[in-house]
């Protein structure tokens, strides 16, 4: 970790160090709240005001990148790369996925006539879909318990 933050021109703390271990040990989307617990749980306590400032600066570097998850919450992703979620419905777990086929032939189409010319005139330049479904857990947690009231 040392080294991939020094790469970016920024001190390689120990905050830093145990946050980007976290994220590239686990490949989750953490909230900055699920990250502290997490980093509680791992004997690694970090304060809520050096975790946020931690990770403005390693987003800031391209170390990680943050986006609102489809909660609403701000989330951090190791995966710094083009991708794409697929969601769990029930449970809210995110797993990085990629699309197979023409990505780059998509294009937003206008949902009312008045705004077809505005659409149109767009210039796209990134593309990121969520596919929302059933992880395998809650699957299983679902017919278990469907077993047990049958």
């Amino acid at each position: 970790m040392t080294q991939l933050i020094e790469q970016r021109h920024l001190r390689a703390t120990e905050a830093r160090c145990r946050i980007l271990e976290l994220l590239h040990e686990t490949h989750e989307h953490y909230t900055p709240e699920e990250m502290l617990e997490a980093l509680r749980e791992r004997g690694k306590p970090l304060s809520i005001a050096t975790l946020y400032q931690n990770l403005a600066k390693l987003a800031e570097a391209g170390l990680i990148s943050r986006f609102v998850g489809p909660d609403g919450h701000t989330r951090y992703d190791v995966n710094t790369e083009p991708h794409h979620h697929l969601v769990c419905k029930i449970c809210g777990r995110m797993v990085d996925v990629g699309v197979e086929g023409p990505l780059e032939r998509l294009r937003p189409t206008a949902l009312f006539e008045e705004e077809e010319d505005e659409v149109a005139a767009w210039s796209v330049g990134d593309v990121h879909l969520e596919f929302h479904g059933v992880c395998p857990a809650c699957r299983a947690k679902m017919a278990h318990e469907e077993k047990r009231t049958a």
